[in-house]
């Protein structure tokens, strides 16, 4: 009689039910290892542009740091300011720290982690966008921030507390994972690489994917001037001729001023505690756009006529006094390659011709 064989144990039937799943997790946390291990690649076909901007700041000592949000990054280039001077010294090594869509929350947290070292001067470029309390920029708490940056926001802008923990904490969340983090990377890389195999594969993609890794390169060797290709050689003069549409343009609307404009004091205090000069330059906008949103342009301007009071010197970079016209612009409020050299000419003048121990508006 043939016998019966034993029956497996519970800990080997359960074993064998695992092992699929174990087998699984062990694939998927080799290749999370080996995305993290390529990140850069991913990272030059979907750069994060804060991130890149602040890394690149700090990897040497700076004389000078153009900071603020988009306008910022379209607007100046501190290779076109050559010759700008303070208190006698010239000031050679700049850096533009734009972040596009940054709040002023945002552009102070941002100088703090990228001059560890810090510049002889700091030229910030203001916009009205950069205050409106009615809207926040999640990539600031994903992207820049730390636990003390996060507990002074806790502390100034109490209305914030929750959203910023929350943004911060998801930021934190996604980076468990390379595979989820770089996930739009390994996807543009994909498209190029396929492009390159068999042209017309991918057209739309590949594309988006060129597109990002030139950005990328520009960022990482350039002194942050790295303009988007939708706005570098724009002119908003033919695009109104030729009725082409815009993206839509919501962030001066609901506005209202002073939880963001809190972090001016910080600003301004990160750079009097470190013996490094302060000037705030208003960015020229277009006249559609004042004219479109004429309660919000006078309460900002209202804002920076407090600031030469209190020792700061306001340049106002108004349209007139750079000749910028509409051909200077991409579009309402972002400057052209050609209002950028005009720009970051007449700022640099502008700094220059400055008392430099004070001063008012210009």
């Amino acid at each position: 009689m043939t016998p019966t064989p034993a029956a497996p144990t519970t800990p080997a039937r359960n074993w064998r039910k695992l092992r699929p799943v174990l087998w699984l997790v062990l694939a998927f946390g080799l290749l999370d290892c080996a995305a993290r291990w390529t990140a850069p690649v991913w990272e030059r076909h979907s750069p994060d542009d804060y991130a890149a901007r602040v890394e690149g700041c700090r990897r040497e000592p700076r004389d000078f740091i153009l900071v603020g949000g988009s306008p910022v990054s379209e607007g100046f280039d501190p290779d076109a300011m050559t010759g700008l001077a303070w208190q006698g010294v010239p000031l050679a090594n700049g850096y533009a720290v734009g972040l596009p869509g940054g709040t002023l929350t945002d552009i102070a947290v941002a100088v703090r982690h990228a001059a560890p070292t810090p510049p002889r001067l700091v030229i910030y470029g203001a916009s009205a966008t950069d205050v409106n309390d009615a809207r926040n920029e999640p990539h600031g708490p994903y992207s820049l921030y730390d636990a003390a940056d996060v507990a002074q926001v806790c502390r100034t802008r109490a209305d914030v507390r929750v959203w910023t923990v929350r943004r911060y904490a998801e930021g934190r969340f996604r980076r468990v994972s390379a595979i989820y983090r770089h996930r739009h990377g390994l996807k543009m890389a994909a498209a190029d690489a396929l492009e390159a195999q068999s042209p017309g594969a991918c057209p739309q993609a590949a594309k988006e994917a060129i597109g990002l890794r030139d950005y990328a390169d520009a960022l990482r060797v350039g002194r942050g001037y790295a303009p988007a290709a939708w706005f570098a050689d724009a002119r908003y003069d033919l695009r109104k001729a030729a009725a082409a549409p815009f993206a839509p343009f919501d962030f001066l609307d609901k506005y209202r001023t002073g939880s963001h404009w809190r972090y001016f004091a910080a600003l301004r205090e990160w750079c009097a505690g470190r013996g490094v000069a302060l000037v705030v330059v208003e960015m020229p906008v277009t006249a559609d756009l004042e004219a479109k949103y004429p309660g919000p342009t006078a309460e900002f301007r209202a804002l920076l006529d407090m600031l030469p009071a209190d020792g700061i010197p306001v340049l106002r970079a108004r349209r007139e006094a750079l000749n910028l016209t509409d051909a200077d612009y991409a579009d309402t409020i972002h400057l052209n390659r050609a209002g950028a050299a005009k720009l970051s000419a007449w700022t640099r003048d502008a700094v220059n011709a400055l008392p430099h121990a004070g001063g008012g508006a210009r």
